[in-house]
Formats: structure tokens, sequence, C-alpha cells
């Protein structure tokens, strides 16, 4: 009999180029797994997979309601939204069963649905399948924090990459990548109009799917920039034909980039926005540098301040800092604190 029911958003059939973070964390823990040889079936939570749509929350109930009971320990990963739908009633299920139960939080802007975007009902049963599971599953430090009074057994479960077999360190070449969602809040804007203003031995390359309505003065510039979307086995091999990430984001919902974990693997600083995760990620002159949030002229200062002199020490800082999320020691860890459970 599986032992693990793992519960979580699977990549869409149709489209399986396309896969935002959310899809590659619970890939990963998929492989992971499957490395270990432990036992354990799935349950998708994505509804684009399922022939109508409308009716896949139905299909999800039920699937939870035949397979919990059949399985020793239940794994439920999740958005704010899964959670909205489908926590409490895996947790309430559990229970009746005697069940095992793990709940983890994929994201960082948990806090603020549960504040002001869950109503009275949503957060009563949010609330009753935080206080109910054996451990709570946090992305980031953050979160644990805010969520201490609330949930049981918080616990720190980044997001996490496996360390590549090889790293190869570098001269300075002064090349610039971005690599995400192309969009306003990731910080596009500011990317093109710094460039606008380095000299011409900078490069400043953009990779990822386009969802970036561009001003007209910098239509040109996208589209020398604009390199197209990178599938998941290229990432890092791209990666390395650079020198630095650059993410100046404001998105709000960004808990712990995965692209920045991914530099980090193999010696890449990474220049981004103090945002509350990225903040836990990066140690400033280090393992790489802070700018503002919507200000190109500080990008510009930022790019310009990384040299020959400070780059190997940067490098060496970013795959240092990998070590806090390398999927080898981290899963270790979380296998040892699941078995533990009583």
């Amino acid at each position: 009999m599986d032992k693990y029911l793992l519960i979580g958003k699977c990549r869409t059939i149709k489209h399986p180029e396309i896969a935002g973070g959310v899809i590659v964390l619970f890939e990963q823990l998929l492989n992971d797994f499957k490395e270990s040889d432990l036992a354990y079936r799935v349950i998708d939570l994505n509804n684009r997979n399922y022939f109508i749509k409308f009716f896949a929350v139905i299909s999800i109930y039920v699937k939870l309601l035949f397979f919990i009971p059949r399985m020793d320990v239940i794994f439920f990963n999740g958005t704010a939204g899964e959670y909205k739908f489908y926590s409490w009633y895996v947790v309430l299920i559990s229970k009746v069963f005697g069940k095992k139960i793990i709940l983890r939080k994929f994201a960082g802007n948990f806090h603020e649905f549960y504040e002001e975007k869950f109503n009275f009902l949503s957060k009563v049963l949010v609330g009753y399948a935080l206080k109910n599971a054996d451990i709570n599953y946090f992305e980031t430090k953050y979160l644990i924090s805010n969520f201490a009074l609330i949930a049981n057994n918080p616990k720190w479960f980044p997001n996490i990459r496996k360390r590549p077999l090889q790293v190869h360190f570098k001269r300075y070449r002064k090349k610039f990548i971005f690599i995400g969602h192309v969009s306003e809040v990731k910080g596009i804007t500011e990317i093109l109009k710094a460039k606008q203003s380095l000299g011409p031995d900078f490069t400043i390359d953009v990779f990822g799917p386009k969802n970036y309505n561009c001003p007209d003065n910098l239509k040109d510039d996208f589209k020398r920039a604009y390199k197209g979307v990178l599938s998941s086995k290229k990432v890092i091999k791209t990666l390395q034909k650079y020198d630095v990430l650059v993410l100046p984001t404001y998105h709000t919902g960004e808990g712990y980039p995965g692209v920045i974990l991914e530099a980090f693997s193999v010696g890449i600083p990474v220049i981004a926005t103090p945002l509350e995760g990225i903040r836990e990620m990066i140690k400033e002159n280090e393992s790489g540098i802070f700018v503002e949030q919507r200000n190109y002229m500080d990008l510009i200062k930022k790019i310009e301040s990384i040299n020959d002199d400070n780059y190997n020490s940067l490098s060496e800082g970013a795959l240092k800092a990998f070590e806090n999320f390398d999927s080898g020691i981290v899963m270790k860890r979380i296998f040892n604190e699941i078995e533990n459970i009583e």
C-alpha cells in the first residue's frame, strides 16, 4: 500500500512547457520522494488537467475522500487559493481517519490573503486546517512568524533546488540576465531603462514568458533584449553563460524566487529588490546587492558597482548561500521531521 498521499498542482498536460514556481516546487517534491524510494500516490490540484474545469473541484473532493483513508501520511501542498478550497477538507477527513497531516504553503504573501482577502468563513476553515495539521511548512521565515499563534508546529520548508554536478567560476564580463515572468511588476521597464544608460560593453538579456505592455520608447530596446522562453532544463546552462542575475521585482507575491536559488547554485550573484523573502535569501555585498524598487537609476548604480575586484567574492558568497536551499540537505531534514510525527 502507498504510504504517502502527495497533493499539489501538476504540470498542465496540454502545455507542459509552461510551469510556474508552484508546479516546479511540487515536481521537485515528487522527484525527492521517488529518489528516496518512498511509496506515494498523487492527487493533482491543477483544474486544467480535468476534462471539465467547472467540475474539477468536485472531482478533487471525491478523490480526496477516496484516497485519504487508504494512506498513512497526507501531504498537502498549496497556494492561498488552494488552502481556501481544500486544506480544511483534507485535514477534516485525515482527522476522522487518524492520519498524519502535513500542510505546506507555497509563496510568500499568505498572511496578506488570510488577513485581507479571506472572508470570515474562509478564515475559520483555513484556521481550522492550520491548527489541526501535525506540521505546517512555510516557504519563508517571516510567514512562520506571522502564523506562530495560529498554525500548529510551524516549520521552515524553503524553495529548494538540486546542486549541479559542476560549477565553473569565471572572470567578470559585464553580462547580466533576467529570468522570470516578463511583466511590469518584475521590473522589466527598469531593466530596459538601465540598459539605455549603460555603456555598450554591458549586456542585459531577458528570458521568460511575456505579459508585458512595453512603453513605445522602449520597444526597440525590448526587442533587442528579449531572448524568448527557457525550458526548466535549460535554465542552469543559460545562467552559466552570464555573470549576474538581475531581479528588480516588486511583485507582492514573491516568496523565495526559484531563479535566485538556481543562480546561487552555480555561483552567480544577484541584484534584487529587498522584498521580505528576498532579504532572507541574500546577504548584501556577500551573495548579492539590493536595489530600490522602481528606481532604474539605482539599478544602474548597482550594476556599475560590480567589477573585477569584487566579483569573485560575490560569486563565492552566492555559492555558499545555496547551502540553505540545497535539496539534498533540506529534504533529509524534512523526511526526518515527517517520520518523527507522533
